[in-house]
């Protein structure tokens, strides 16, 4: 606890011109602010209803797969009470572009508060992926499974078999659901029942 925590104010002078995408929940969870930067982002990744004012007070728990709420509000609740800083790197490629993430989650003050960033690491033109035809992705409920991790799809006909697909994470297919796929499962998230 030798760490100086910040006030909400420095907070928002610090996030005010960064260009993270980064952001500020309440004791709850819930969504206080986010920069300019998040709304850019949400901007170019075909995600405008997630930019603006108006998703003020969202439980940022509501917005994250069921599959991955335990591992998130455990890692929320340790900042927020042991005053440390968390760190986990992710995923969040679109059909162009692969990216890597540098998430950290800093205690602020008031109490339970928390400043959320988010460093590219990586981005880059994704390698050529083998052509796949969608059909063999579509379960029987006519859905694509997306592993919320790596964003690689499940097979139908082979349910151990992931493959990453650019086409089936673009924002017209409508039709996508998430899970993990193993890999992603055992090496990132092996507490997860």
């Amino acid at each position: 606890m030798g760490e100086k925590l910040i006030g909400i104010a420095d907070a928002l002078r610090a996030l005010k011109t960064s260009e993270q995408v980064s952001y500020i929940l309440d004791s709850s969870l819930n969504l206080a602010y986010h920069n300019k930067a998040w709304d850019k982002f949400a901007q170019e990744n075909s995600a405008v209803g997630l930019k603006g004012e108006a998703i003020i007070g969202t439980n940022v728990l509501d917005v994250i797969d069921e599959s991955l709420r335990p591992f998130y509000q455990d890692a929320f609740h340790k900042v927020a009470t042991e005053k440390t800083v968390w760190e986990w790197v992710y995923e969040c490629s679109s059909p162009e572009l692969f990216r890597k993430f540098l998430m950290r989650v800093h205690p602020i003050v008031p109490e339970g508060w928390l400043l959320v960033t988010n460093h590219i690491l990586v981005e880059a033109q994704h390698a050529q992926a083998q052509a796949h035809t969608s059909e063999s992705y579509l379960n029987p409920h006519g859905q694509v499974i997306v592993c919320v991790h790596c964003r690689c799809s499940k097979r139908v006909a082979s349910p151990e078999r992931w493959d990453f697909v650019p086409a089936n994470l673009k924002p017209e297919v409508g039709n996508v659901t998430h899970g993990l796929c193993p890999i992603c499962r055992e090496y990132f998230y092996p507490r997860l029942p």
